[in-house]
């Protein structure tokens, strides 16, 4: 039977919608999730009482983040095993290439700001902790970008430098002999 290759803009794609799927759980802070009785008092009591938050915001985010590394890691190692054509690449050089990544990642942090800024309850300033999960559908697109983006080689002479061996020479200390006319 043979063995399906993924294909690469599936890939990328699945890496950058499981990067908004965990965003999406940061919104979810400022959804009014009822905290649930519990008996006695402490962390344990505190927990319990907001399991059901912490269900809410965590199940994104991990799945979120599980979907986009596991499509990431994929998408790495297909790359450099050569599974691809560059002409298979083209798309997902024009997918991460598209400047909306930096816009949606900027779009996403003025909501949260202004989401905090404007909120009555005074918790959900503690939230903005966590403000930096708006930055990960960028970096995944970055990520990606660099590596399907063409490197220059170098054709200089330290090109391969950490297979140099070391130098030897059996006149160490002595003066160069000048060249006869």
């Amino acid at each position: 039977m043979e063995e399906l290759k993924p294909r690469p803009k599936q890939l990328a794609t699945w890496a950058l919608a499981g990067a908004f799927l965990a965003t999406s759980s940061y919104l979810l802070v400022f959804v009014p999730i009822p905290r649930l009785p519990s008996h006695g008092h402490g962390l344990w009591a505190l927990l319990w009482m907001n399991r059901l938050r912490f269900v809410a915001f965590f199940t994104p985010l991990a799945l979120g983040l599980a979907i986009s590394q596991v499509a990431e890691r994929r998408f790495n190692r297909g790359f450099h095993d050569d599974l691809w054509s560059e002409a298979e690449l083209e798309p997902v050089k024009a997918l991460v290439a598209n400047p909306i990544w930096r816009w949606a990642s900027l779009i996403l942090c003025c909501f949260g700001l202004l989401a905090m800024i404007f909120s009555n309850n005074p918790k959900t300033h503690f939230s903005g902790i966590l403000f930096y999960v708006f930055l990960v559908p960028t970096q995944t697109a970055m990520r990606i970008r660099q590596l399907v983006t063409s490197r220059v080689k170098t054709t200089g002479v330290f090109r391969d430098w950490k297979n140099v061996k070391p130098i030897r020479s059996d006149h160490w200390g002595q003066q160069p002999i000048p060249p006869s006319e």
